[in-house]
Order: structure tokens, then C-alpha cells, then sequence
């Protein structure tokens, strides 16, 4: 009689054990592998026994933790799980012993998966960039996330464009161009704060024109939960610390830090100075956080209609 109540005890125990890992498993799905640069948004960090299952282990503590949005696996063996409160940026890598892959907790949000891309446009360029698949497909055309990557840069610089996917970088305004002329008028911007809050701002009309014209931008059509600071932009030549185009008496891309479409002078400047927060030099978005805020990560995106 003892021996089969305790039999039925160890079953019992067991079968609450498989529910526990088959909800783990089934509260997670695979983002995309890469390499992390960044430490941000990270609730606890510790290692993974060899014997367990990394994915299991580290999502029994991610489901037990209500800020815990998805989970980082790192290296090989011994593997590292780290339980993330938000998304840095994860940049698409070939397989190392350093890879990191992340799975995101099912929370009806999707983030998208990052992968390096090249498209054809009609005129036959081809433009090299990273690509983000969601629910549509987008390119980007910026990204900062580290302050690796110097923006106070000249015409020539911002032209041809400068950085590497690998790292932060600014795709060049001929390319942006051609892009918007190929049909890639649709622009999303997506900024994430130093508590790792990201928000957004779409807008369904986005074009730039020639350099002929100094890439002059028109922007329209709002939508998105970080406040329009783009549309006091609209309409704008761009500018450089060579090559003043702005309305102001002064040259703002070198007083404010940055390449961009400054007017007298900015509302969004999120080609300034990666982490400083004086008045209007860091990477700014008025209608969120002001002027006396840099943004942590910030990327711009375009698709088409």
C-alpha cells in the first residue's frame, strides 16, 4: 500500500514536472541568432548545466518573472541565459562561439527577425542593408545603438553613407533617395529609452529628393505612440556642419551634433550625439523624453506602400 501511494506520488510529481517544461517551451519562440553588443534590458545572467535543456531552464525562469519578455541563450558549452526586460539590438551574425539566440515570450507583440539583405531597385542599383520581417518587410536606412559610430560627419560622408551593418550606420542619402523613388515611401522609427521602453512613429508618406535638390524630405501621415516630431521637418534641405541648409542663423549641424534635416533647428535629431544629454545635441525626439534626453537605440526603416 505505502509503495504504491509513493509510486503514485513520484508519477504525480512527474507529470507536474513535463507540464512545467512543456509550458516553457510553448511560452517561447525563436527570434533570430546573432551577436549581442549590448548589455542593456538584462534582469539576471547566470549559466546552464550541460545536462539541461538551455531553452527549458532558462524559460522556466523567464515565465516565473513577470518583466521578463524574452530570453538571450549565449556561447556554446557552458551556455549562458541571460532573462531580458527588453530587446537591445542583436546584430545578424554567421555562426560563432559567441552567438547568442533569442527567443521572445508569446505576448501578442512581435518584434521581427533581422537579417542582412540585399534588394534590386528598378533602376538596377543594389542596395545592401539589413532587413527586418515582421508582419511587412523593412529596410533600414539607420541605426544607433552603442555610439560606436561617429554622425558628426561631412556632405561627402552623409552622401554616400558610412558605419557597416555589423555595427551602427547611416545607409546615404542617395540611397535613401533612390529608395523613396523606387516606392519605399513608407517610413517607421523606432526609438528605445535608457529603461529599455521601446516606442514608435510611422509615417505612410516619406520621400527624399535628389542631391540636386539637397535631399530635401517630405514627410506625412503620422501614426504611432511616440509623438510626431518628425513633421516639423517637413519640407527641409539637408545639412551638415559643410553644408549649411537650415533656416537658422547659425549652422545646426554643427552646433546640434549631427547630419540631418535641421529647420530652425530640430524636433527629432537622431543623427546627434550618441549619449549626450545637453540641450538638443544627443539623440533627441522632442515629443518623447525632449531635448535634454538621448535615446539608447534608435532605427529608421522604410518599406514599400
Amino acid at each position: 500500500m505505502k509503495l504504491s501511494l509513493i509510486v503514485c506520488v513520484l508519477v504525480f510529481l512527474e507529470k507536474i514536472q513535463m507540464s512545467r517544461f512543456s509550458k516553457a517551451e510553448n511560452y517561447f519562440f525563436f527570434m533570430q541568432s546573432g551577436v549581442i553588443q549590448s548589455n542593456a534590458c538584462i534582469s539576471k545572467e547566470f549559466s546552464v548545466e550541460n545536462s539541461t535543456d538551455p531553452l527549458i531552464y532558462c524559460g522556466l525562469h523567464c515565465v516565473a518573472l513577470l518583466q521578463c519578455v524574452g530570453v538571450d541563450i549565449i556561447g556554446n558549452e557552458p551556455k549562458r541565459c541571460r532573462l531580458m526586460f527588453g530587446f537591445p539590438a542583436l546584430i545578424p551574425a554567421n555562426e560563432t562561439s559567441d552567438e547568442t539566440i533569442r527567443y521572445q515570450k508569446f505576448t501578442g507583440l512581435t518584434i521581427g527577425t533581422d537579417n542582412f539583405c540585399s534588394v534590386q531597385l528598378t533602376n538596377g542599383l543594389i542596395v545592401n542593408t539589413i532587413c527586418n520581417q515582421a508582419n511587412h518587410k523593412w529596410m533600414l536606412i539607420q541605426r544607433r545603438f552603442d555610439g560606436s559610430q561617429l554622425f558628426l560627419r561631412n556632405w561627402a560622408d552623409y552622401e554616400i553613407g558610412f558605419g557597416s551593418r555589423e555595427s551602427e550606420f547611416w545607409l546615404g542619402n542617395r540611397n535613401i533617395h533612390e529608395l523613396t523613388n523606387d516606392g519605399y515611401t513608407y517610413l517607421r522609427i523606432e526609438l528605445m529609452d535608457n529603461d529599455c521602453v521601446w516606442k514608435y512613429a510611422e509615417y505612410s508618406y516619406f520621400y527624399v529628393e535628389s542631391g540636386s535638390s539637397k535631399y530635401r524630405l517630405h514627410v506625412d501621415g503620422y501614426s504611432g505612440n511616440a509623438g510626431d516630431s518628425m513633421r516639423y521637418h517637413d519640407g527641409m534641405f539637408f545639412t551638415t556642419y559643410d553644408n549649411d541648409n537650415d533656416y537658422k542663423g547659425y549652422n545646426c549641424g554643427s552646433r546640434w551634433r549631427g547630419g540631418w534635416w535641421y529647420k530652425y533647428c530640430h524636433k527629432a535629431n537622431l543623427n546627434g550625439e550618441y549619449g549626450n544629454t545637453n540641450y538638443s545635441e544627443g539623440i533627441n525626439w522632442y515629443y518623447w523624453n525632449g531635448f535634454y534626453y538621448s535615446m539608447k537605440e534608435v532605427r529608421m526603416m522604410v518599406r514599400k506602400q
